[in-house]
């Protein structure tokens, strides 16, 4: 049963006898019971609309109190509450926002700032400001920010007619007029969503700043006052702005997002507005959800979150653009006529009368096709998109089965321009999940993982929008070879449709890509696509996911690798398809997640298949073929550099065992023979590119033989904060080893050029005179808050590739350090490593690991592979949390 509300008197009468220290005491004392009060009541279920209110007008009393004491009843002052105080709406553990008004700055004496200090005493989080009006005046106009303050300003206590001549600055035409006003905080807004990357769809959202937040349905409020006086929101209905339902819709997505906010403060017990993992996963519980086999609990949760700020978010543009219209209107507004349906007002498409789309639903498509095809028209008119929204019901079964919807829907994806952002307002306006039940099924869909930035639904929009950049010639610099393959594409419609459907079975369980196969080939055959083109788009989704996983974790040198990977893609016109696609779906994870080695990579990959299927190709077929090649091109370039092979050819006999030469361009054996063929083997080697055309630092040591080198130099690398992508280790016949490491930089980057290459060179060098690694001193990772929210098993495979040779997989947590574990891993074991491909998933790591014994052969032992699996997990699971 809920306490009673906390009373004041002990706190007043004290206040009132003098004893500031004792009443500073109790009046802390009645905040923190009256804090407790409302989380008592919140716990039993009570409205958090209602106990934003009961604070706001609870700390109303607290300060009109503590005024009277501090300020004189002769002093022409007021107090007014401003921000979210000002709007009578106050979180457990938001500022209080007050202005204090004075007449003159002789006013702003001891005794103001007596009562400030004491509400800090109190332990208040204060935002105060102490302004005449003329001073409010000059500040407002100054900045939209504090005149918006002003706007919704509210009388607390003191002289109220000093506030109420406060308030007719607004009636200044110069301070701040109706249009001036609505543009600042359009772009306030607009710089606002910037911050969070445009999309309503964050992996950790800010309820109050994102898109979608607190802050669209408190811009739409601040526009209504400023240009009716509107006291709140539902008054537009009066002003024909907003419909009873409309403002239902509002006043929902409002009190949700409140709801969110205060089981934030209640949770955390401090002011908090984002939902970042770890709160999430609470909240999710605290609001009843359960995990089931398709979702978990979190996935749920937010599921229902991004629900509501898409909703918020469709009606701040309905209504910005209406007050666009209102606003900006010419007494004589310029209308052209598209058709006898649409037209065309001051450059906004309009319907031009209410029933246009229940007349004619095949107009819900068509509105589309004419926003493709008139550059001039900058969007759609508030009025159109309120009837789209009142008329989706219309897209049913006969709408989807009517052959001219089902051939305006692919000329949506067919048209050369303005794909992109069709396809972006088919989804905000609901078309694509109405039209596309599945994809009705993947919107806001929230996957609980650090790799996907964005719930399934806009990592969709967001590849689409990859793929057409790639069409447009002023995007050309951002990925040249994709733009260059795509002007030779036939049928840009199949790869967008590809991008549509690559995910559109996740959530259902099983591989997606294979049910998402089945869908976008049921979709060819309901569109009447070619055989041709249906059997294309649905192998782009059913293979979506195999050029970045052989890309990123098999041996592009491998000529078997490059030859299964043609056998897969059967001709160019595949692999063209399927590398954008695979750019494009990438790239759509997260802004993090692409770089300069990756690039490489997938341009390797592109390359290395197109040169296998083409007839003409010479590619070897083996990688003893492949070694020849390279040796003769290596050689070319050597004697162009001044070196016959007589002087490197003991260089070159002593690594002819190894795969140095089938493993490396001829390039990078020309540049490594320059640089080692004659040099003192008992000094040891160590070389660093700071920057290479793989878009990676490279390091590249040589030196006498020993084992556990690859431990040692993870291990250095690690506490320099790098992050090793690719190892290979090649032994000599005359006990030497070449290692040749790539690495980025802390966050995955490639840039560590600022970084003193001899400082790196010797920390390495003093790291490999150490014969110890001591695993207590691993590093944190910068994601390390995040990596404590997931659990990943750890999973190791072996697979003995010949008798020489075993890979080893290992897919675990990304906890600190695991590279430099894992060397010590094989290095309790006694296990060599020859190779090492790293890949890195969000919180997950796929790594890839070529592995003998002591002697050089495979790793076939039942027993060791048992030893090292323990090895591995000790020192990855029980060491390894972040």
């Amino acid at each position: 049963m809920s306490t009673e509300r906390p009373s004041l008197p002990g706190f007043v009468e004290t206040l009132n006898s003098g004893n500031l220290l004792q009443a500073m005491k109790l009046g802390r004392e009645a905040l923190k019971q009256f804090q407790q009060h409302q989380f008592n009541q919140y716990e039993e279920g009570a409205a958090v609309s209602g106990l934003v209110k009961e604070r706001s007008t609870y700390i109303d009393q607290v300060l009109k109190k503590i005024w009277k004491h501090f300020i004189p009843e002769s002093q022409n002052v007021a107090l007014l509450a401003i921000g979210g105080y000002g709007r009578g709406e106050l979180l457990p553990f938001s500022d209080i926002d007050i202005l204090i008004l004075i007449e003159n700055e002789q006013l702003a004496n001891e005794n103001v700032s007596g009562f400030i200090t004491f509400l800090w005493d109190l332990g208040f989080d204060l935002g105060h400001s102490v302004r005449t009006i003329n001073d409010c005046f000059e500040e407002g106009q100054k900045d939209i920010s504090t005149a918006t303050s002003l706007l919704e300003s509210r009388w607390i206590t003191g002289e109220y007619e000093l506030y109420q001549e406060m308030q007719t600055i607004w009636n200044n035409l110069t301070f701040w007029p109706s249009k001036d006003f609505f543009k600042a905080k359009v772009r306030e807004q607009k710089n606002r969503h910037k911050r969070f990357n445009d999309t309503v769809y964050q992996l950790e959202p800010n309820v109050k700043e994102s898109p979608g937040g607190l802050r669209d349905i408190q811009t739409i409020y601040w526009v209504a006052k400023r240009h009716f006086n509107a006291s709140s929101i539902n008054e537009l209905i009066q002003h024909n702005f907003l419909s009873s339902e409309e403002f239902r819709e509002i006043e929902a997505g409002y009190r949700y997002l409140n709801r969110v906010r205060f089981a934030l403060h209640h949770m955390r017990c401090r002011k908090e507005d984002r939902l970042q993992f770890d709160n999430q996963q609470i909240i999710a519980e605290s609001f009843g959800y359960q995990d089931t086999p398709e979702k978990m609990a979190v996935e749920q949760f937010m599921s229902s979150y991004y629900r509501n700020v898409h909703s918020v978010v469709k009606m701040n543009d309905i209504l910005l653009q209406h007050f666009r219209e209102e606003l900006f209107k010419q007494d004589e507004p310029v209308i052209t006529s598209v058709n006898r349906q649409f037209q065309v007002v001051d450059q906004y498409l309009d319907i031009k009368h209410p029933d246009v789309f229940k007349n004619n639903p095949t107009a819900l498509l068509e509105v589309f096709i004419i926003l493709e095809n008139y550059p001039n028209i900058r969007g759609l008119r508030s009025n159109a998109i309120r009837s789209i929204s009142e008329d989706l019901y219309l897209i049913d079964e006969d709408f989807r089965k009517d052959p001219i919807n089902k051939a305006l829907f692919l000329e949506i994806f067919r048209q050369p321009k303005r794909v992109n952002a069709s396809v972006k307002r088919l989804h905000a306006y609901g078309i694509l999940g109405a039209y596309l039940p599945a994809f009705q099924k993947i919107t806001g869909l929230m996957q609980f993982n650090i790799f996907h930035a964005y719930t399934v639904d806009d990592h969709t929009i967001l590849t689409i929008r990859n793929l057409r950049r790639f069409f447009v010639d002023e995007f050309a610099y951002e990925f040249p070879t994709a733009h260059q393959i795509a002007t030779n594409i036939c049928k840009p419609e199949i790869l967008f449709l590809a991008g549509l459907f690559h995910d559109i079975a996740k959530g259902r369980g099983g591989s997606h890509e294979v049910l998402g196969a089945e869908e976008a080939n049921e979709f060819a055959f309901r569109h009447n696509l070619s055989k041709k083109d249906g059997a294309l788009l649905s192998w782009l989704v059913r293979q979506h996911l195999d050029f970045s996983s052989i890309a990123q974790k098999k041996d592009l040198s491998d000529p078997k690798v490059i030859h299964y990977f043609a056998e897969l893609v059967g001709d160019q016109e595949h692999l063209d398809y399927l590398y954008l696609l695979t750019v494009a779906d990438v790239c759509a994870t997260s802004d993090d997640v692409w770089n300069d080695w990756k690039n490489s990579l997938f341009l390797e990959l592109y390359n290395e298949t197109s040169k296998a299927l083409s007839e003409a190709s010479n590619s070897p077929k083996n990688k003893t073929k492949k070694a020849l090649q390279t040796q003769e091109k290596a050689k070319d370039l050597l004697s162009k550099r001044g070196l016959s092979s007589i002087d490197y050819q003991n260089f070159w006999n002593s690594l002819t065992g190894s795969e140095f030469f089938s493993r490396q361009s001829a390039n990078d054996v020309a540049r490594a023979t320059k640089m080692l063929y004659n040099v003192n083997h008992d000094t040891p080697q160590i070389h660093l590119q700071a920057k290479t055309s793989k878009g990676a630092a490279e390091l590249m040591l040589y030196l006498k033989d020993r084992d556990y080198l690859f431990a040692h130099i993870a291990y250095a690398l690690d506490k320099l904060h790098f992050n090793v992508v690719e190892a290979k280790i090649f032994s000599t016949s005359d006990n030497m080893t070449l290692v040749i490491i790539h690495f980025l930089s802390e966050d995955y980057q490639s840039d560590i050029e600022e970084q003193d290459p001899q400082e790196i060179i010797n920390f390495i060098a003093e790291q490999l005179n150490d014969s110890e690694i001591d695993p207590i001193e691993f590093r944190k990772t910068l994601n390390a808050r995040r990596m404590r929210c997931f659990e990943t098993p750890t999973e190791i495979s072996f697979h003995k590739l010949n008798k020489h040779v075993t890979e080893l997989s290992i897919h675990t947590k990304d906890v600190p350090g695991l590279l430099a574990r894992i060397g010590c891993a094989l290095k309790s074991c006694n296990i060599r490593l020859h190779d090492a491909k790293i890949h890195t998933v969000g919180e997950k790591a796929e790594d890839i690991f070529l592995i003998s014994d002591i002697h050089n052969m495979a790793v076939d032992n039942s027993a060791k592979k048992e030893e090292l699996t323990q090895a591995l997990i000790a020192l990855i699971e029980e060491d390894g949390k972040p």
